[in-house]
């Protein structure tokens, strides 16, 4: 989804622009550049996988501005990349996709919490969660932290999405509901197909450029 800045307080469109920003520059601070770049493997997947989830951002599903779809890909960049490529490289396709559509940059902030940073960090935590508490399996790594996790990542996008809206916007929640959560469902399950099938597909053809993973935990001997 794609909120406008016109249904936000200019304090609260500031604040988030504040907090996504220290949070996005910590990430670019943090990740890990130097193994990327030393993965040849990595290097090429992150800079297909951008530019097609470029593409997808552009295929928005919706009936009034501000309440549209699209595919994110954050557990699939999470998975691949680690949490703080993730947060930079979907940003960057976020940026991208303002200047194409000429969106004003204030909104950048709340828009970013909510679709990067919310379900980045909740499939990180997804992902540290299992490794803590489930055998190491293909099947439950690519179900669970593929599959389930990208399909809950997105609800958790929407919930947040429309607390927000209830909160600061002057749209009902009859408004929401019918405009909006109608299509989350739809949504939920492109998503989650959509990252499992490409998290299986690369685990199983071109398991080195997964940062996430290791095909000696995950597959030999199993």
């Amino acid at each position: 989804m794609n909120l406008p800045a016109q249904l936000f307080p200019s304090d609260w469109l500031w604040l988030g622009n504040l907090i996504f920003v220290a949070l996005l520059g910590r990430a670019i601070w943090f990740a890990p550049w130097r193994d990327l770049l030393s993965n040849a493997a990595r290097t090429n997947a992150l800079v297909a996988l951008t530019m097609g989830a470029f593409v997808l951002w552009q295929l928005n599903a919706g009936f009034r501005p501000g309440f549209n779809h699209h595919i994110l890909g954050a557990t699939l960049f999470v998975l691949m990349f680690g949490w703080q490529i993730a947060i930079a490289a979907i940003s960057l396709i976020m940026f991208a996709t303002w200047i194409r559509m000429g969106i004003t940059p204030i909104s950048l902030g709340i828009n970013g919490l909510i679709m990067i940073v919310i379900p980045v960090l909740f499939s990180e935590w997804v992902l540290r969660l299992s490794r803590k508490r489930f055998p190491k399996n293909l099947f439950l790594y690519v179900l669970g932290n593929g599959f389930l996790c990208g399909g809950l990542a997105i609800m958790l996008t929407v919930a947040a999405a429309t607390l927000l809206m209830v909160a600061l916007t002057p749209h009902t929640w009859q408004s929401i509901q019918h405009n909006y959560l109608i299509a989350t469902p739809i949504i939920m399950l492109t998503e989650a197909f959509t990252t499992g099938m490409m998290i299986t597909a690369f685990t199983v053809f071109q398991p080195q450029a997964v940062l996430n993973f290791s095909d000696e935990e995950y597959i030999n001997g199993k």
